[in-house]
């Protein structure tokens, strides 16, 4: 196996609103008029592994909305005039059961006003690797090397474009079998390592790698286990990666478009053979990039 390193809406006025019969119904002493926060998700439910996109309209003028889910904080983008949007990703490690996403805003007067949305998350029976690396590649696992690769992405993502920059599908990069996929629970010289945060294509060295969207490159150079690598900046927090790259193509800053090639396809830094690992993050969390292939 070639394989890479793990790498409806509800509106709520006042303090509490409790959505009865589809209608919002404001506490008591609450004026009717009074400001409100109507909070928009795309699905009710979804998978480990999947995102959910959350769009916030306030009635009046307010301030960037807090987001709070599955026991982390979210940015929010803003959308022109009184909205804001934003992406919630889950991963392997998200728990599986209810969660809400909880947006507060404090309007010009002063008042904090909230809303809240439950959605379920559900549990994945993710498969397991075991993969053992001859001497040279195994000395590569150091905790120096994974904090320098922290470090540098770190780094490159610091500042990132508050609107989209993508339009729905985003494209394969390569065209090949997958011959590890997605929150695969990845055991190397008999330690766990975590899961896989992406998916990779077993490919041909030199097969050209696209851009899955329109972005700005964020980071182009070698990484000490992700090898020659490409991270690209989509919007909203969306972030595609290409590791293990033979070469590199782009620059940081350049802006790119779908389907341009971007570098060609390797097997540089952790890997046990030529492959692509392609990966998307959502606002820090690594999802399952293939549903976002499709319409």
């Amino acid at each position: 196996m070639r394989t890479c390193t793990p790498s409806a809406a509800l509106v709520v006025a006042g303090a509490l609103v409790v959505a009865a019969a589809g209608r919002p119904v404001a506490p008591a002493g609450a004026a009717a008029s009074g400001p409100a926060v109507v909070l928009q998700v795309s699905r009710s439910s979804l998978r480990q592994g999947e995102a959910i996109r959350v769009t916030i309209e306030t009635a009046a003028p307010a301030s960037r909305p807090a987001v709070r889910f599955a026991g982390r904080s979210w940015a929010a983008y803003p959308a022109g005039g009184t909205t804001w949007r934003t992406i919630l990703g889950t991963d392997p490690m998200t728990a599986a059961g209810r969660h809400t996403i909880a947006v507060a805003v404090v309007t010009a007067a002063g008042a904090r006003v909230t809303a809240a949305r439950q959605v379920t998350v559900t549990w994945v029976d993710f498969p397991r690797r075991r993969i053992t690396f001859d001497p040279k590649q195994a000395a590569l696992l150091t905790r120096e090397n994974v904090e320098i690769e922290r470090r540098k992405v770190r780094e490159a993502l610091r500042a990132l474009h508050p609107q989209p920059l993508w339009q729905d599908p985003l494209l394969l990069p390569v065209r090949g079998p997958v011959s590890s996929g997605y929150g695969v629970l990845s055991v190397y010289q008999a330690q766990v390592r975590g899961f896989h945060g992406g998916v990779d294509f077993a490919v041909e060295a030199g097969t050209p790698v696209r851009a899955a969207a329109d972005g700005i490159v964020r980071l182009a150079e070698p990484l000490p286990l992700s090898g020659n690598a490409i991270l690209i900046d989509h919007g909203l927090g969306v972030i595609s990666s290409y590791l293990h790259l033979s070469q590199i193509g782009v620059r940081p800053g350049q802006r790119v478009a779908k389907g341009e090639v971007i570098g060609r396809v390797g097997s540089t830094g952790l890997a046990t053979g030529p492959h692509l690992h392609w990966g998307l993050r959502v606002n820090g969390v690594r999802v399952d990039p293939l549903p976002w292939t499709v319409q």
